[in-house]
């Protein structure tokens, strides 16, 4: 019985404190909702086709998408990875978890 009290008990987001981590939060969710629209309008001004830079910006934001799965594996516990989390509290997890640890 109390094995299985232990399995599933909630771990509490990480607190991020002080500036370097807390830019460190804003620069990786700068980039990761930013890089699409950066590539899109790049491909689209050096190549001159919309189109292609269309292409571009849905396969960034695929790409966005991967790199947001990854960091959610890599620091939200197991028990807690069927609830809904947003960008920003993935990148939360991700920089109280492997970042700036304490």
């Amino acid at each position: 019985m109390e094995h299985d009290e232990q399995l599933f008990q909630i771990e509490v987001m990480p607190k991020i404190e002080g500036f370097w981590c807390n830019f460190a939060v804003y620069a990786i969710y700068l980039a990761i909702i930013l890089a699409p629209f950066l590539v899109g309008l790049f491909f689209w001004w050096y190549l001159h086709s919309a189109w292609i830079g269309f292409l571009f910006f849905l396969f960034s934001v695929l790409a966005s998408g991967v790199v947001t799965s990854k960091l959610r594996v890599n620091s939200i516990p197991f028990a807690q990875r069927e609830m809904d989390y947003t960008t920003m509290a993935v990148v939360r997890w991700y920089v109280g978890k492997n970042i700036c640890i304490r």
